[in-house]
C-alpha cells in the first residue's frame, strides 16, 4: 500500500523514519510534545493508515501510561499535590509527559512510514542505506521471531481456553508459563525457518537497490529533516 503524499522508495521512508526518530528523541522539554504528536498524527494521516496505526499503538499506549503514572510519584523535589504517602511531583510530571510524548510520536511515525513495507523490502532498504548485510539479516530474523512468538501465544491461549483454564489475574502462574513456553518455541521455530531460508539462498537474493532516488523521494527526506530541525529548534528556543 502506497500513499500519494509520501515517498514510494523504501530507502527514503526508512531515512525519514530515522531522521524523525532522532529529531524527536533530541527534544528535552515537555512543551514541545504537542508539536511532536501533531507531526506524527499528520504523517499517519498522509500515509493513509491512521486507523491501522492506532490499532498498533495499544502496547506503546500502555507503556506511555506507565510513564505518566510512575514518574510523577518518584522523580523531583517540588510537590504539586499530596495525599498521605503519595506525592505528585512537578519534575516527575514533566519527565513523564516528555517520555510518553516522545515514545508515542516516534512509534507512530515509524509505524506510519514502515509498517506497510514487506520485510524483504525493508531489509533491502537497510542495505541500500549502507547497513551491513548482518544487520539486515538480524532484522529479518527479529521480525520472523516476533511473528512466530505471536502465533505461539495465540495457539497457547486457545489451548488454555479449550482446557478450561482461568482467565485474567486469577492464574498468573499459568499465564507466565504460557509466555515462557511461547518465547522458547517461537525462538526455535524462527531459527529453523531462518536456517531453511538461508539454505535456499534467500540471503543471496537480498540485493541492495542501486537506482537513484527520485525527486519525490528526495523531497520526502528533506521534509523529514526540516521537521526534525524545527522540532529541535522550537525545543531549544521555548
Amino acid at each position: 500500500m502506497t500513499s500519494a503524499l509520501l515517498p514510494e522508495d523504501p530507502r527514503a521512508r526508512l531515512a525519514m523514519a530515522l531522521v524523525l526518530a532522532f529529531g524527536f528523541a533530541a527534544v528535552e522539554r515537555a512543551q514541545t510534545v504537542p508539536m511532536l504528536l501533531t507531526t506524527a498524527a499528520l504523517i499517519a494521516i498522509a500515509a493513509g493508515t491512521p486507523t491501522r496505526t492506532l490499532r498498533k499503538l495499544r502496547g506503546p499506549l500502555v507503556l506511555a501510561a506507565a510513564f505518566l503514572v510512575v514518574m510523577p510519584l518518584v522523580a523531583g523535589p517540588t510537590t504539586l499535590w499530596r495525599a498521605g504517602p503519595l506525592r505528585l511531583r512537578a519534575e516527575g510530571l514533566e519527565a513523564g509527559l516528555l517520555l510518553a510524548g516522545r515514545l508515542l510520536a516516534i512509534v507512530t511515525v515509524t509505524l506510519a512510514l514502515l509498517s506497510t513495507l514487506p520485510p524483504h523490502r525493508l531489509a533491502a532498504a537497510l542495505r541500500g542505506l549502507g547497513a551491513p548485510a548482518l544487520v539486515a539479516d538480524l532484522m529479518l530474523l527479529t521480525l520472523r521471531y516476533a511473528t512466530e512468538f505471536r502465533e505461539e501465544m495465540l495457539r497457547a491461549r486457545l489451548a488454555r481456553r479449550l482446557r478450561g483454564g482461568r482467565r485474567g489475574w486469577r492464574d498468573v502462574g499459568g499465564h507466565a508459563a504460557t509466555l515462557a513456553a511461547a518465547l522458547i518455541r517461537g525462538q526455535r521455530r524462527a531459527e529453523a525457518v531462518w536456517t531453511a531460508m538461508r539454505l535456499r539462498g534467500h540471503a543471496s537474493t537480498l540485493v541492495a537497490p542501486t537506482s537513484a532516488l527520485r525527486p519525490r523521494d528526495v523531497g520526502g527526506v528533506a521534509c523529514a529533516v526540516g521537521l526534525a530541525l524545527a522540532a529541535v529548534a522550537l525545543d531549544r528556543l521555548a
